[in-house]
C-alpha cells in the first residue's frame, strides 16, 4: 500500500508538469502535442487516487493529512475546477495545473518534515499491524455518506469527456452550463470561423453569434435539410421541447444577410460585396436513404410531436425495437453527419476564391471532419471562443416535473 500511495504521488506531480507545459504550448505555439498523453496520466492519477483512498479503511498508517488534500484536489479537477474559469479566464488551467504542483510540492514537504528523511513515504511510517476495525468503521462512516457525491463527479467527469471526444471540444459540459466553441482559422488574408452550433439553446447564445458576423466579403455556409419532395410525412421541429426547456429553437434563429444561390460562387461580381452573403450549403432530404426518413419520421411523430416527451420517447423506442436494425446506426450517421459535411466541403474552395470571410455555423457532431479539412487546406486556429448555449440555473425545473409526473399518471 506504500508503494502504491507514492505511485499516486508521483503521478499527482507528473500531472501537474504535463498539465503546465501542454498549457505553454498551446498558448505560445498553438501545439496539442502533449494534450493525449496529460489526459492518459490524468486518468492513471485517478484509478490510482482511487484505490489509494480505498487503502485509507484498510491500512491505517496511510497518512490521512498527507493523502486527503489530494483527493479533494482530484475531485475538484474532476469538475474542470470550476468557478475558477469565471475569475481568472481562458488560461484557468494553466493557474489550475500550477496550483497542482504546488500543493504536491508542499505534500511532499510536509511527509518529508514527518519523517524526517525521504519526500516520499518510507517503511518507517507503516511500522506493524496495518490493519484496524475501528480504522475501517471510521472510513466507512465518513465514506459511505460520500459515495452518491462521487458518482455524480465521476459520472459527469465520464459525460464530459464523451461530449468532448465526440466533438473535438467544441462542446464542453460544465457545472453551470453546455457551452459551444467557435474557433477562428487564418490563412493570409482569409479566414473561416467554425462556429458549434444546437438545436436547443438560451436566446442570448444565438443573439451573440448571429450579430457577431458582420463586414464585407462573408459568406455564411448555412445549414438546413431540404424537402423538396415532401419526404417526411410528419412536421420535423424542435419547438414543442424548447416550449418545455424555456429555450429557443434553432429553426427559429436567422442571420442577416442576402441569400445567395450556388450558382452565384462561379460569377464575379462587378460590384463590391458589402454584407454577409448565406448560401444554403446542406443537402436535400431525397439525398438520404429510405430508412434514415423512415427514422426521422418516427421520430418526429413520436417524440417532437408528442403531448408528452416521456410517453413519446417510449412509444419511440418501442417502434425502434422493431424497424431498427444493426445496420441503422451507420446508415443514419452517413446520412445525417458524412453526406452533409461533404457537401459544405465542397463549396469551401469557391467561397475562399470570392469571399475573405467564411463561416460554418454548423453542429457541433459535423465540427470533428469539418475542422480536420480546414486543417489539411494549410489553416491556423488563431482563437476559440466559448457561448453558454444552455444555462442550468435558468431551466424550468418545475414545469419540467410536473410535465413529467403528468405522463406517469
Amino acid at each position: 500500500m506504500r508503494k502504491l500511495a507514492n505511485l499516486f504521488l508521483i503521478l499527482f506531480l507528473v500531472s501537474a508538469t504535463l498539465g503546465i507545459a501542454n498549457e505553454f504550448l498551446l498558448i505560445f505555439l498553438n501545439l496539442q502535442i502533449l494534450s493525449g498523453t496529460e489526459k492518459l496520466i490524468w486518468l492513471t492519477c485517478i484509478l490510482i487516487g482511487s484505490l489509494a483512498y480505498l487503502g485509507l479503511g484498510f491500512n491505517k498508517h496511510l497518512p490521512k493529512v498527507i493523502l486527503i488534500p489530494l483527493f479533494i484536489w482530484l475531485f475538484w479537477r474532476l469538475l474542470h475546477c470550476w468557478p475558477l474559469e469565471n475569475f481568472i479566464g481562458k488560461y484557468f488551467q494553466l493557474y489550475a495545473s500550477c496550483g497542482q504542483l504546488l500543493l504536491g510540492i508542499a505534500i511532499l514537504k510536509l511527509n518529508r518534515h514527518r519523517n524526517h528523511k525521504s519526500l516520499l513515504l518510507i517503511r518507517s511510517q507503516f511500522v506493524g499491524p496495518a490493519f484496524s476495525g475501528r480504522n475501517l468503521f471510521h472510513f466507512s462512516l465518513i465514506s459511505i455518506p460520500l459515495l452518491p457525491i462521487v458518482f455524480m463527479l465521476i459520472s459527469y467527469s465520464f459525460t464530459d469527456n464523451l461530449i468532448e471526444t465526440n466533438t473535438a471540444g467544441f462542446v464542453q459540459l460544465k457545472p453551470n452550463g453546455l457551452y459551444m466553441t467557435e474557433r477562428i482559422y487564418q490563412q493570409g488574408d482569409k479566414q473561416i470561423r467554425l462556429a458549434g452550433m444546437i438545436h436547443l439553446g438560451q436566446k442570448d447564445f444565438y443573439a451573440d453569434l448571429a450579430g457577431s458576423i458582420i463586414g464585407a466579403r462573408t459568406l455564411i455556409l448555412a445549414e438546413g435539410v431540404s424537402d423538396e419532395d415532401g419526404l417526411l410525412t410528419e412536421r420535423f421541429g424542435y419547438g414543442k421541447i424548447a416550449d418545455l426547456l424555456g429555450l429557443t429553437s434553432q429553426e427559429k434563429v436567422h442571420f442577416q444577410g442576402r441569400l445567395i444561390k450556388a450558382i452565384e460562387l462561379d460569377q464575379s461580381d462587378t460590384k463590391e460585396l458589402l454584407g454577409p452573403d448565406i448560401l444554403r450549403a446542406d443537402i436535400d432530404l431525397r439525398q438520404f436513404d429510405p430508412h434514415t426518413r423512415e427514422v426521422l419520421n418516427a421520430l418526429a411523430k413520436y417524440v417532437l410531436n408528442s403531448e408528452s416527451l416521456a410517453a413519446g420517447y417510449f412509444a419511440f423506442n418501442s417502434w425502434a425495437q422493431e424497424h431498427i436494425t444493426p445496420d441503422s446506426n451507420r446508415i443514419i450517421m452517413s446520412d445525417l453527419i458524412h453526406k452533409r459535411n461533404q457537401s459544405v466541403l465542397g463549396y469551401l474552395q469557391k467561397a475562399l476564391n470570392k469571399y475573405d470571410t467564411i463561416v460554418i455555423p454548423w453542429g457541433a457532431l459535423h465540427m470533428k471532419d469539418i475542422e480536420k479539412a480546414v486543417l489539411a487546406e494549410g489553416f491556423a486556429l488563431t482563437e476559440s471562443r466559448e457561448r453558454l448555449s444552455i444555462d442550468f440555473v435558468l431551466l424550468p425545473y418545475g414545469k419540467l416535473w410536473d410535465h413529467l409526473t403528468r405522463a406517469e399518471k
